[in-house]
């Protein structure tokens, strides 16, 4: 890894982890029918946010394009993928990530509340990549971890 990425990757997955292990707890009041306040509604607006990100990433597969925006959405789409063990259809993946994002905008909006099996499902996808971020963030802490951006490199010809 570069060095020059090595601390900004790593408060980048801090701050990623932090914010997916937040959800997590939002989910798991919820998940016990607790009333959910403005702090978790917002963050479950940000939990839908990202999973549009995700079908963001997914489309972006079809025209590949480097902006900061795009490179965010292709990082949060390999993160749902490995978030989602069992999902192995193209389809089935887009599918998934849309029934999750309408849960998770069902909540933040308070008019309503899931069944405690949706929540559940939308819960065990954030704890997933909760890990995968924590694992991400100890292999930067230790100096395995490669940065998620794409460093181009002027080559003479």
């Amino acid at each position: 890894m570069h060095s020059e990425h090595r601390f900004s990757d790593l408060t980048e997955s801090l701050k990623s982890g932090f914010l997916l292990d937040d959800i997590v707890l939002a989910l798991a009041r919820a998940g016990k029918g607790e009333t959910l306040d403005n702090s978790d509604r917002l963050l479950l607006e940000k939990a839908v946010s990202l999973l549009q990100s995700a079908e963001a990433g997914y489309h972006w597969l079809d025209k590949p394009e480097l902006t900061s925006e795009t490179n965010s959405s292709a990082t949060f789409f390999a993160r749902a993928v490995n978030a989602m063990p069992s999902v192995y259809a193209n389809e089935a993946f887009l599918e998934k990530v849309s029934e999750l994002k309408a849960i998770a905008e069902e909540l933040s909006s308070g008019r309503s509340v899931p069944a405690p099996d949706k929540i559940h499902q939308l819960q065990t996808f954030f704890y997933n990549t909760s890990q995968s971020e924590l694992e991400r963030t100890e292999g930067l802490l230790s100096g395995e971890g490669g940065a998620d951006i794409l460093k181009w490199t002027v080559m003479d010809e």
